[in-house]
């Protein structure tokens, strides 16, 4: 072997540090948009991390790493949501009182209509929910979208669509007055 292709090789190994010093706001950013939670964004960001630390030999391009970590953590953040919609619907059926009070950002002054989008886009089902948070609030492109959400673009745009138009009926509500 000549020293070329053992330089070669040795540039295709994934600085994990690195990657994550570079990734790790994004992350936190996208995390947060996912389960609107800055506390279960944080630890959902942590376990996300563990996971890709676990799995990093197995990442063969370094170049793929940002879309990588973002892949985990969205499949790490639907299961959360699946489950927190789950425990919502058997604390409403076993009537184990209401739901946890809200975080003081989410009761911050001045953001009703933020908080309204909130609830709205917390209301949609978690791949709906998940594409447009991926796709308008993080500004990810259609293919970026379901690398992260391992699934079909065509797929992806079906979820913006049905998410899109859930989200203009709740807006329309809310502008009457109405909560969604």
């Amino acid at each position: 072997m000549d020293e070329t292709s053992i330089g070669t090789r040795a540039s295709a190994v994934l600085d994990f540090d690195a990657l994550v010093e570079l990734e790790q706001a994004g992350l936190l950013r996208l995390a947060r948009r996912l389960v609107w939670d800055a506390e279960e964004a944080r630890d959902l960001v942590q376990a996300a991390l563990v996971d890709a630390y676990e799995k990093r030999h197995s990442l063969r391009d370094p170049q793929a790493g940002p879309a990588w970590l973002r892949r985990i953590l969205v499949s790490r953040a639907m299961g959360l949501l699946r489950r927190r919609r789950v425990w919502n619907v058997l604390r409403e059926m076993l009537d184990l009182g209401p739901a946890p009070r809200p975080s003081p950002e989410e009761s911050f002054e001045g953001v009703e209509r933020w908080q309204a989008f909130g609830r709205a886009l917390r209301s949609l089902p978690t791949q709906q929910a998940t594409a447009f948070s991926l796709r308008y609030l993080e500004g990810l492109d259609l293919g970026s979208v379901a690398e992260a959400m391992g699934i079909e673009r065509g797929t992806v745009r079906v979820h913006l669509y049905r998410a899109l138009q859930k989200l203009k009926a709740a807006d329309a509500l809310m502008m009457k007055g109405e909560t969604p």
